[in-house]
């Protein structure tokens, strides 16, 4: 034997029929898309704004605590 031969075959099932949602079942689903795709559009530009600005704005943060605490003690 082969070892094509030996491959276990798969066999998918047969595609379930269409059922069609009410109007309002519907509009629910298109608008929890829309709120997951917002969610996720926001995540994604926070993550770009840290990558390009985070660097700076930690930097300056910590500049900026050092100086309180500096000019605090004296």
């Amino acid at each position: 034997m082969t070892a094509r031969d030996e491959r276990t075959r798969t066999e998918l099932p047969a595609p379930a029929p269409k059922q069609t949602a009410g109007p309002a079942v519907s509009a629910r689903f298109d608008e929890a898309i829309l709120r997951l795709a917002r969610l996720i559009g926001r995540q994604i530009a926070r993550e770009e704004f840290e990558r390009r600005h985070g660097k700076r704005a930690k930097g300056a943060a910590g500049v900026t605590k050092g100086a309180k605490s500096s000019s605090q003690s004296g």
